[in-house]
């Protein structure tokens, strides 16, 4: 299943199982995981690919029945549990960073009765406590941009860092510096650090948007997806013509006692009577007042929700409101001293205009439903995903209904409920197709769903390759769905093996003929396959396609063949084809037991296995784990540029295997480089981003323990020339 799937199937289940403490320990514990997994992907989402496909809302639904576990089964907790701390991953091009003082996270509130029990708890903790604490609440606005923290040394901007796991993240300083609301020296010497929010302007996105429609390329579906993507560009001065505003709104550290506006920092307040109330209840009709969020959805800015924050009356200066806050104290994950309000998610009626089913790379048909364009958080939406049947019948959904569709922030639009009132009789039942719309092969029913089973379907086919370079997987780049296509069209990729045929000449001089590729082009895609056969096994598992195997059971099954010491092809199929061996592997259900030694004792599936073998493709799960080890031990980047006496690629896999990580372009946090022959751009760049040269054949060998090829038999030996090689 998608990630989508898979969370929809939580949703639903958390909404059919809404107390955990009747469930049995196994479903329990498979939950509990299945919980982590699809939680860190969408952290990953959100905070690295700025393109998130849930609501805030949906996610903490997640969250919440994570954290429900957790207290009624504390045996289960484990280190990567998003309550144990804010998960994530370094942006590619972006030096680490580190916080002084965590960025942490808001718990988020929906309702009055979430507010209200906020109050209580609060007062319980004050009233414990040995100070006569009198406080009142302030309400400012949450922004919907990138958390982030600004530092200022004696007078001068000189870092910027994105919140990434509250105490980890991207240095951002070269990019920050473009904003033009951030003033890069402060009106007097002081030190301080402060946290804020970097935002695009909603008039902005409209022009950015418009401009990449007319190149071509997607537009982004709201203003911190853009954001987001843009502050993290490599030009500087692209960044600079994006017209980001960052926003002030607390102070971490500090050697002065002035607040953020007499220090002259940006910052965005609400009208003085929606800042301050002194008992919940005002805060609550505050939070309904539609006065308070037309004016909010009237600014430039978007805006999610409302930060609810305790203050302390008698104190004024913020050094002095560390007391409160340090009596309050805070989670792994978020602050007591503070709750974010967020608005509901936006809805709209949609009709639907007419019914497709799609085909997956896993068989299975997803009805989908055309509609009638309707516009939603500033987004035209003309599809929308009907999941299955169940998912219809459920919802009670026919044909030509209109539909109410919801659209948090940044979430795929989501029905909620077909609208009766709105029927005009001509609405008609929704039936399954008999034949695949693709291959018209004879639907199989099974389950909740409907399957095309032929190996063959046109659709599934597309659908497989394109997992197989996906970031998931063999993270092949510059594989995209019109490229695919194409070489699909040309008879050119018709199963996973076509990939590594690419690199024969032949097959070159035919991709030169086709639109769009050049010789830079077809080189880095070369690059890119030949570094794919040394990936970890883990991720080749989950890139064939095994019935019901994605990230976590890939990363399993590599596990236990790792403990097996299989090391080839052949003891992989042995252990894979043995059901029972693979029930004894904890998350490795019995439906899912049969399905992979099914898979492994197919003879298309060992047919095309010994393909890849061919290929040089890893097999090893004692290498994967290996790898893993010393990439762990050894996080350096290199790049290469010019010419060697062995392949680029073969010289970066002989690194990628000692644990380096390889880097197709130097970026800022590339470590090394090593440059040869007729050295290009690249050269120039490192020395740019002052990366650490290595161009001496003896040193580069000696250091990095690199095997030449074999010197050919020749009557007069070839002079070495100086440099690398």
């Amino acid at each position: 299943m998608t990630l989508s799937e898979t969370t929809i199937e939580l949703l639903d289940f958390i909404k059919q199982n809404p107390n955990p403490t009747l469930l049995d320990s196994d479903l329990l514990a498979h939950t509990y995981q299945n919980l982590i997994d699809t939680l860190i992907e969408h952290n990953h989402l959100y905070y690295i690919e700025s393109s998130p496909i849930i609501s805030d809302y949906e996610y903490d639904q997640l969250f919440s029945y994570l954290k429900n576990i957790e207290e009624i089964a504390p045996h289960l907790i484990t280190s990567n549990s998003p309550t144990q701390s804010l998960i994530g991953q370094i942006s590619e091009g972006f030096a680490k960073a580190d916080h002084r003082t965590p960025l942490l996270s808001l718990e988020n509130s929906y309702n009055a009765q979430d507010l209200t029990n906020r109050d209580t708890r609060i007062k319980k903790i004050l009233e414990k406590s040995d100070q006569n604490y009198s406080f009142f609440y302030r309400l400012e606005p949450k922004f919907d941009g990138i958390s982030c923290e600004i530092i200022y040394q004696n007078w001068l901007l000189t870092q910027a860092i994105t919140r990434g796991d509250g105490k980890t993240w991207e240095d951002i300083t070269i990019n920050a510096k473009t904003i033009k609301s951030l003033p890069k020296k402060l009106t007097q010497p002081i030190n301080i650090r402060l946290r804020g929010e970097i935002m695009m302007p909603k008039s902005q996105l409209s022009a950015l948007n418009l401009s990449r429609e007319t190149l071509g390329l997607n537009s982004f579906a709201n203003t911190r997806n853009a954001a987001s993507w843009s502050i993290k560009l490599l030009d500087s001065a692209e960044v600079e013509r994006r017209n980001l505003i960052c926003f002030i709104y607390d102070i971490l550290e500090s050697d002065t006692d002035q607040t953020i506006k007499e220090i002259w920092l940006p910052t965005f307040d609400l009208p003085e009577k929606f800042q301050h109330f002194d008992n919940i209840q005002s805060v609550i009709d505050t939070c309904l007042n539609p006065e308070l969020k037309s004016f909010l959805d009237e600014q430039d800015f978007d805006f999610d929700g409302l930060v609810i924050k305790i203050t302390d009356k008698n104190l004024t200066d913020w050094k002095n409101q560390t007391s409160i806050r340090t009596l309050l104290g805070a989670t792994e994950h978020h602050p007591r001293r503070a709750i974010a309000y967020k608005f509901p998610a936006q809805q709209i009626a949609a009709k639907i205009s007419s019914i497709d089913f799609q085909v997956g790379r896993t068989w299975i048909l997803t009805p989908v439903a055309n509609l009638e364009p309707v516009n939603l958080s500033g987004v035209t939406i003309s599809r929308v995903s009907l999941h299955n049947f169940d998912f219809i019948k459920e919802k009670w959904i026919l044909n030509w209904d209109f539909v109410r569709i919801q659209r948090s922030g940044e979430v795929i639009p989501y029905v909620l409920s077909a609208i009766p009132s709105r029927r005009n009789g001509t609405e008609s039942e929704i039936f399954p197709p008999k034949l695949c719309p693709s291959c018209q092969t004879p639907i199989i029913s099974q389950d909740i769903h409907y399957y095309c089973k032929n190996p063959d379907c046109p659709a599934q086919l597309k659908e497989k390759l394109l997992y197989f370079v996906s970031r998931d997987a063999l993270d092949i780049a510059g594989f995209g769905d019109s490229i695919i296509q194409l070489l699909i069209e040309q008879n050119l990729l018709n199963s996973f093996a076509d990939f590594y045929s690419l690199s024969k000449v032949e097959n070159q001089i035919l991709l030169r003929k086709l639109p769009s590729f050049w010789d830079k082009k077809i080189s880095e895609l070369i690059s890119q396959i030949e570094l794919s056969k040394t990936k970890p096994l883990r991720r080749l598992l989950n890139a064939l396609g095994i019935p019901n195997i994605w990230k976590k059971t890939a990363q399993d099954l590599s596990t236990y063949l790792a403990q097996k010491k299989v090391t080839n092809l052949t003891s992989l199929i042995n252990e894979l084809k043995n059901t029972e061996q693979l029930w004894a592997i904890y998350g490795i259900w019995d439906k899912v037991a049969t399905d992979i030694a099914a898979f492994f004792s197919s003879p298309k599936t060992l047919d095309l296995l010994y393909k890849l073998e061919n290929f040089w493709l890893n097999f090893s799960a004692i290498k994967d784990q290996t790898s893993n080890t010393e990439q762990n031990q050894n996080s350096l980047s290199f790049s290469i540029t010019g010419t060697f006496p062995l392949s680029r690629s073969e010289l970066a896999n002989q690194l990628i295997s000692q644990g380096y990580q390889f880097d197709e372009n130097p970026l800022q946090s590339t470590s090394f480089m090593l440059i040869g022959e007729k050295a290009g751009s690249k050269a120039e760049k490192a020395q740019k981003y002052s990366i650490k040269i290595y161009n001496n054949r003896e040193e580069i060998v000696k250091t990095f323990n690199i095997k030449l090829p074999a010197p050919q038999n020749k009557k007069t030996p070839t002079p070495i020339q100086w440099g690398l090689f």
